[in-house]
């Protein structure tokens, strides 16, 4: 480009910014004209340059009409002091209306003062004094305000309108009432195009049914749409929900929420945790992925569930009809874990209607030195405690006494009772098998291996203290110096302690990071 074009480009576009500038400048310095007064007089002590008007007082600046009863117009400042029945009609979009009002037509800056109202197409701000920028649009109060429109009523000690932005910024002492709930916050933003409020602090939201806090979010006013952030939680009669980041539609009754999440139960009295879940609450459904966890409160401890999904539903389709109890189904990688039992399988579901908890797909059972497996495994709780349970298909019980040595019993379905999480009766129904070794004094002398149909087991201290045989067995007793221990193993014998969910590692990798 020649080095004359490149200069007179530059002129250019010098011309355009001082132009502009001088247009911003003479729109801001455009002097405040005089429309009507009953009464005109002059200031004798001011060679006559203030003007007292009295009586249907009108003044005009470009699209804004200022109407009162009296009036002091200071012609070399540009300004005006109006009082009494003080109007203001803006761009025939806002109105205000105050008892008394200080105008710089200068800086089109008006300080409203006394039974303060402000009006446009969206709402109604009432206020004791307020300061409105008419070139930007903006305006602001300090001490305390009311804005009211179609849905909501909202109050603040500090506000801050922008026109043309269609928001409010409101600070301090918040709160917005709507027929269906109240917002309390420190801190919010209100876009009237949008009917959506935005959150900057602590903020509580009560409704008809449901609480809910957050420190960072938005809320839809009408579609009464939320997103919450940091701290968030929503409350009901039943449940209360806990994450890093809830997603929520109050009329549906549907929510998501992400990280941390902690859900409680107050009905049945358990605990849902996950990274990522979704919450159907008309229909009382809840989805948990991602380090899903589950506590159940009992009588001295609780129990909790690892998985990598959990389910929970608490209303269930039988039939033609609804029935209100809880079903929760867990899949892939599932333990269970109490102080004194431990569980693994790949899936469980628990049931409140019979307090059973049914374990899937190689399920094992650990109680002290003892060992459960079958096809399929059933708990039963009563009163909030682990009561009985069932091997159904291939049930197997092994007992470690030494390091190489073990009690092995095995039939088709074996039920048993629990005291204090301990082994206490078993019953062996079905192709019953047994090896156990006889203890006299303090050491262990032979081995009993029996074959029968039905047997019966008593423990004491969670080992075997005595067995009872229903039908006629088939058994064999062997001096322990007479057979190694290798050689005494039932079929489908697997000692799975290194699959025993441990503490440590489980609270290492599902505990709440910070």
């Amino acid at each position: 480009m020649p080095e004359k074009e490149k200069i007179l480009r530059c002129i250019g576009l010098l011309f355009v910014c001082v132009w502009l500038f001088n247009s911003k400048l003479f729109a801001q310095n455009e002097r405040i004209e005089l429309v009507h007064a009953n009464v005109l007089e002059y200031d004798q002590s001011t060679t006559g340059k203030i003007k007292r008007l009295i009586g249907d007082v009108q003044f005009k600046q470009g699209n804004t009409l200022l109407y009162c009863d009296s009036a002091y117009q200071f012609e070399e400042q540009n300004t005006v002091d109006a009082y009494s029945n003080v109007r203001i009609n803006h761009n025939d979009s806002i109105q205000f209306y105050s008892k008394k009002l200080s105008y710089n037509a200068n800086t089109r800056f008006a300080q409203l003062q006394g039974d303060v109202v402000m009006t446009d197409k969206t709402m109604r701000l009432t206020t004791d004094a307020l300061t409105f920028n008419m070139s930007e649009n903006t305006g602001y109060y300090t001490t305390g305000g009311t804005i009211v429109n179609e849905q909501n009523t909202l109050t603040s000690r500090n506000g801050y309108y922008y026109a043309n932005l269609k928001e409010l910024f409101f600070k301090d002492d918040v709160v917005l009432v709507n027929k269906k709930y109240k917002i309390l916050t420190d801190t919010l933003r209100y876009a009237t195009r949008t009917s959506v409020a935005y959150f900057f602090g602590p903020t509580h939201i009560t409704g008809n049914n449901s609480k809910l806090y957050c420190e960072r979010g938005r809320f839809n006013t009408k579609t009464e749409v939320a997103h919450f952030g940091k701290n968030a939680r929503i409350q009901n009669e039943d449940n209360l929900l806990c994450a890093d980041s809830i997603y929520y539609e109050n009329n549906n009754d549907f929510g998501k929420a992400w990280y941390n999440i902690e859900l409680y139960d107050n009905k049945s009295k358990t605990i849902l945790y996950g990274d990522y879940g979704t919450m159907l609450g008309k229909q009382k459904r809840n989805f948990l992925h991602g380090r899903a966890a589950m506590k159940k409160y009992m009588e001295k401890d609780s129990m909790y569930l690892f998985a990598d999904t959990i389910y929970s539903f608490g209303k269930i389709q039988v039939a033609d009809s609804v029935v209100q109890h809880e079903l929760v189904k867990a899949f892939r990688q599932v333990s269970v874990l109490k102080y004194d039992m431990q569980a693994r399988c790949d899936s469980v579901i628990y049931q409140s209607k019979d307090s059973s908890l049914t374990l899937f797909h190689k399920p094992a059972l650990w109680s002290g030195l003892n060992q459960a497996t079958a096809d399929t495994i059933i708990m039963y709780m009563n009163n909030n405690k682990l009561d009985s349970f069932r091997l159904i298909e291939n049930g197997m019980m092994i007992s470690r006494i030494a390091a190489k040595e073990f009690d092995q019993i095995k039939g088709r379905i074996m039920s048993g009772r629990l005291s204090d999480s301990k082994f206490e009766y078993l019953k062996v129904m079905g192709n019953a098998q047994s090896i156990y070794y006889v203890k006299e004094d303090s050491a262990y002398t032979g081995v009993n291996v029996i074959d029968c149909s039905e047997m019966e087991f008593f423990f004491t201290d969670n080992k075997i203290s005595r067995c009872q045989f229903l039908t006629k067995p088939d058994a064999n007793y062997y001096p322990v110096k007479d057979i190694k221990p290798e050689e005494l193993r039932l079929k489908g014998f697997k000692w799975r302690a290194k699959e025993r969910p441990q503490w440590s590692r489980l609270l290492a990798y599902y505990v709440k990071k910070n």
